[in-house]
C-alpha cells in the first residue's frame, strides 16, 4: 500500500507547491507554483530529453491572479472528473458573431 503524505512533509521533502498546471509532457512544462514561498507562472522551454536539468521562465503572479486560476482549474478538475466518468459533460453555448446584434452609434 502506498504511504500518504501530507503537504508539510511534502514540501519538507523538497517538493513545492502548485497552484495549476497548464501543461504536461514528460513533467510540469507550464503553471503556477511557489517559488521561493510565493506564487509564480512559470512556462518551460527546454524540451531536449537528453539533458537531465529543464529550465523555466518564471515570472511572479499576483494573489488575484492565483484565486483566479484556481477557480480555473477547479472547473476544469471538475468537468474532466465527469468526463471521464462517462457522464454528461454540459457544453457552454457561445453565441456566434452572426447572431450577435449589430450597434450603432
Amino acid at each position: 500500500m502506498a504511504e500518504s503524505w501530507d503537504e508539510q512533509r511534502l514540501i519538507s521533502g523538497g517538493f513545492r507547491r502548485a497552484y495549476a498546471e497548464f501543461e504536461w509532457y514528460d513533467g510540469p512544462r507550464a503553471g503556477l507554483a511557489d517559488v521561493d514561498g510565493r506564487p509564480h507562472y512559470f512556462q518551460g522551454y527546454d524540451c531536449d530529453h537528453a539533458d537531465e536539468s529543464d529550465e523555466y521562465l518564471v515570472w511572479p503572479a499576483s494573489e488575484a491572479a492565483v484565486v483566479l486560476e484556481r477557480e480555473q482549474w477547479a472547473i476544469f478538475a471538475r468537468w474532466n472528473q465527469r468526463s471521464e466518468a462517462g457522464r454528461p459533460v454540459r457544453r457552454a453555448i457561445q453565441p456566434s458573431v452572426a447572431s450577435t446584434p449589430a450597434t450603432t452609434s
